[in-house]
């Protein structure tokens, strides 16, 4: 079968597909003439819904980097309703392995108050998949009517040709799912004796989520299980919790090391002080990075109110020519707010909710555009990180309390025995350990080879990458037919939005162009 459409990956950008395209065939506000045959692969089909970042199962003990207001429209919208604001204040009690208690009693007033009075309210990540549930039941109920086929296939995308339709291969072979659902709810359910090698289809979305990081050299003596490679897609903190329980049981200290210290590390820190704190769990951790420089807590001043552009106005705005231009007047405005007595983040959130750097790229012609993307926008990236304030105070106080030391240093091997975990450093350095986690940052896209199995087909398809990702044109169009509205893309979030706001929007693009063109 020839399918229209393929969606790689059922998290955000597969969820916000399957919406553009009802959204858009809606609006044409006439049945097709021709059948729509949509195929979606998701590798785990236990995150759905959510995919790895905001499903309940992977993003247990999770939170968003960024407060409600800097989210995209839609889901404000959703969340303002009384029943959505209810849910999840009902699931923080009801599923006490959460350890949403503390959380859910200090944001229980949000059911009877107004959006401004709780918009600066950072939610667990997982009330995401709450609201992509409902997305997906929309898209089941009314697919008869927009006369689109949908076919679900659990399987991991290991090579991608491109010949008369792109071919999607899988180590193995792709099992079709199908859904189970009414108005209210869904399960998946295998199609037995369905399985195929092969899907083919005339245009493809990619959307995997972010890059995982460059594998370390690893050389293996006896099992171990307790070297986490890709944080997220193991499970994240949950993952992380269930085996310092499981040593615990044998061992009276449990030494722990984190390869890189930003958001992985942080996501981590206020369940490994409750471990520590409430059920008396003898942990030590060291974190090895090639700098000391974490994640900045997301807290606006006294005076935020108050707070105006000096820099980035109408009137300079205008004036931008270059990339470097850009940086040039962040930066001046970052040291004339301090002057002022502001917090660099009063800079920063206006500066999202304005819109500014988004206006600052419209103005660039595209040889700046690709400077900026390449290079100018790591390093406003670098320079603005901001997250949840609660899970950095928690490791500002585990470091006080000297549970936490940091090495300026690189891993280069990593031994594996049964009992025990030996790591080889840059300036040799020789650090043992119980549990290894690797939260270093996505792989470069030049280096990526087995990071990402179908990364190698992507890049004999086209030459257009560089480290940062691939270069897609404004509608985040690879390849004719190929598209990569995420995090693949060096180009997919030049106003530095919210990741999931960028992503969403993209998505929409990409299915308003998809449908355009039928």
């Amino acid at each position: 079968m020839l399918f229209d459409l393929t969606i790689i990956g059922f998290g955000v950008i597969g969820v916000e597909s399957l919406h553009g395209i009802k959204i858009n065939l809606l609006k044409k506000n006439q049945k097709n003439k021709r059948k729509i045959n949509i195929a979606v692969i998701e590798k785990d089909l236990t995150n759905v819904p959510g995919g790895v970042a905001y499903s309940q199962k992977s993003s247990k003990f999770g939170f968003f980097n960024n407060p409600l207001r800097l989210s995209h429209p839609e889901f404000i919208k959703w969340f303002n309703l009384n029943q959505n604001k209810k849910k999840i204040i009902e699931f923080s009690k009801k599923n006490k392995s959460y350890n949403l208690e503390i959380w859910s009693k200090k944001n229980e007033f949000i059911q009877n108050r107004k959006y401004n009075d709780y918009k600066e309210i950072y939610l667990p990540r997982l009330i995401y998949s709450f609201y992509l549930k409902e997305k997906i039941i929309q898209f089941l109920n009314l697919k008869k009517k927009i006369n689109v086929s949908l076919k679900i296939y659990r399987g991991e995308a290991q090579k991608i040709t491109n010949d008369q339709s792109y071919n999607i291969f899988s180590p193995k072979f792709f099992k079709e799912y199908k859904f189970n659902y009414d108005k209210r709810k869904f399960n998946l359910k295998e199609i037995k004796n369905n399985n195929i090698n092969v899907i083919k289809s005339k245009k493809l979305i990619i959307g995997t989520g972010v890059v995982p990081p460059k594998m370390i050299d690893e050389k293996k003596i006896k099992n171990n299980p307790n070297y986490i490679w890709d944080f997220y897609s193991s499970g994240g903190t949950n993952n992380l919790i269930k085996k310092i329980n499981t040593i615990s049981k044998v061992k009276k200290k449990i030494k722990i090391v984190f390869i890189g210290n930003k958001a992985g590390l942080l996501e981590t820190m206020q369940e490994i002080e409750r471990l520590i704190l409430m059920h008396k769990v003898n942990i030590s951790i060291i974190c090895i990075s090639k700098n000391n420089q974490t994640l900045q807590k997301a807290e606006r001043s006294k005076n935020f109110d108050s707070f105006k552009f000096k820099f980035l106005t109408k009137k300079d705005i205008n004036k931008i020519k270059t990339a470097k231009q850009i940086f040039y007047l962040l930066k001046k405005e970052f040291k004339y707010a301090k002057i002022k007595g502001f917090n660099k983040y009063d800079v920063w959130t206006n500066v999202l909710s304005n819109k500014i750097m988004s206006i600052c790229y419209k103005k660039l012609n595209e040889k700046e555009k690709k400077e900026y993307n390449f290079s100018i926008f790591p390093q406003i990236r670098n320079i603005t990180r901001y997250t949840y304030p609660d899970t950095v105070s928690a490791k500002n106080r585990l470091e006080r309390n000297k549970k936490i030391k940091f090495i300026k240093d690189k891993v280069v091997r990593i031994i594996k025995d049964k009992n025990i975990l030996t790591l080889k450093t840059q300036f040799k350095k020789t650090i043992q350990s119980d549990i290894v986690i690797n939260v270093s940052g996505p792989v470069s896209l030049i280096d990526a080879k087995k990071e990402i199995r179908f990364i190698t087909s992507l890049k004999k398809i086209t030459k257009k990458f560089n480290e940062r990702g691939f270069s897609t044109n404004k509608n985040f169009m690879l390849k004719k037919g190929l598209f990569l509205p995420g995090t693949l893309s060096n180009n997919f979030n030049p106003g530095r939005e919210t990741i999931i706001k960028a992503i969403t929007q993209n998505t929409h693009k990409v299915t308003k162009n998809i449908i355009d063109k039928l």
